[in-house]
């Protein structure tokens, strides 16, 4: 399989939006009304990235992007509990054989996991949502006066694609897919137990994400990590949310700092009794880190749509935000938007960089208005 020629990002010289403003010229159409761009090489990709959620979905070729690793992942743990709560007849088995009561718990231990992926494959789609995601990650990090963060940007066609070692890797692909193996614990309340191996695969549903994971260092000490690669994926119908993952992501990175700051100073001052408890406090904060992020994203998509002269894909309202609503980790990001729109963006970023728990305290606030 060839590589796409989509390498390292240049830190040094003009960036691809400052070459953009050196002329203008007319597109018409790529979305629901005329737009006008900065040169033609945006035009073309802009049109090519406006196809992209109308592509056919694809299952092959699968690639290797990371063997199996310990990986508390949420989105597997979740499968794994739900197939497991469906299975009536094995879990009538397990207590009938070991006795036990009518209340049963369940933990998932020893999660690991294999990371594959489906490559973009068309060579000048992926090409042009490349060089969009480095222009409008260009544009992010100069709007707020921000080092870049990404040492490469790049769109895989082989296994095991490498790893930055001087920063964080942005990974563009179709699909990521996760095959996983897990120890599951069924325990009841007379503390008797008995295990079941669990195994498969499933489509990850998170089109981008940067985790943070907790784990125990030390009895009563936890440390806190967010992964150094991240990994789009182009999989949607929707061309608003397709625009939106590298802003999301890269938004979770800058405001993450705050977030992990916060995170260990509660630690810190009240700590936490368990992993599970200090997994619970991490998951309230980035559910905080969601509500500012969405509200963010809203804003730089339409300051960067309007240097551009681009209409804002209309989808905006009518689809995205109910389908995160709907997701647990995003129960504030309603909330979150309104709030940012209220502060502004400037202010709404650095109240969250200076103190989470200050923007937290006015979220809830508006929560109860």
């Amino acid at each position: 399989m060839r590589q796409l020629n989509t390498g390292l990002i240049e830190k040094g010289g003009m960036t691809r939006r400052q070459m953009m403003h050196l002329g203008f010229m007319g597109l018409a159409g790529w979305m629901l009304s005329p737009v006008r761009i900065a040169s033609a090489a945006l035009r073309d990709d802009l049109s090519l990235v406006s196809t992209i959620p109308r592509m056919a979905e694809r299952e092959g070729p699968m690639l290797v992007f990371r063997d199996f690793v310990p990986d508390p992942d949420v989105e597997v743990e979740q499968h794994i509990r739900l197939q497991l709560s469906q299975r009536k007849d094995m879990l009538d088995r397990v207590r009938k054989k070991i006795g036990f009561e009518k209340q049963v718990r369940l933990s998932v231990e020893d999660i690991q996991v294999r990371l594959m992926f489906v490559p973009q494959l068309q060579e000048d789609h992926a090409v042009a949502y490349h060089r969009y995601c480095r222009d409008i990650t260009d544009f992010l990090f100069e709007m707020n006066e921000l080092d870049n963060c990404y040492a490469a940007i790049t769109s895989p066609n082989e296994s095991y694609p490498p790893l930055s070692q001087t920063g964080i890797s942005a990974f563009l692909v179709h699909r990521l897919a996760k095959d996983y193996r897990a120890v599951c614990r069924f325990t009841a309340d007379s503390g008797r137990s008995v295990k079941y191996k669990a195994s498969g695969a499933i489509f990850s549903n998170h089109l981008g994400a940067v985790d943070l994971e907790i784990q125990s260092i030390a009895p009563g000490q936890f440390g806190l990590s967010r992964k150094p690669f991240t990994i789009w994926q182009n999989n949607t119908e929707n061309l608003y949310t397709l625009m939106s993952i590298p802003v999301e992501e890269t938004l979770h990175y800058q405001l993450g700092k705050a977030t992990d700051r916060e995170i260990e100073a509660s630690m810190k001052n009240h700590p936490p009794e368990n992993l599970s408890a200090a997994q619970r406090l991490a998951e309230e904060w980035m559910a905080v880190e969601e509500s500012v992020v969405g509200g963010l994203v809203n804003r730089i998509l339409e300051r960067y749509c309007t240097q551009h002269h681009m209409a804002i894909p209309a989808s905006v309202t009518a689809e995205t935000r109910p389908a995160s609503s709907s997701l647990h980790q995003y129960r504030y990001r309603d909330r979150g938007i309104q709030l940012v729109e209220t502060l502004g963006f400037q202010a709404a970023m650095a109240l969250y960089m200076n103190s989470p728990s200050k923007f937290r305290a006015q979220l809830f606030l508006k929560q109860d208005a």
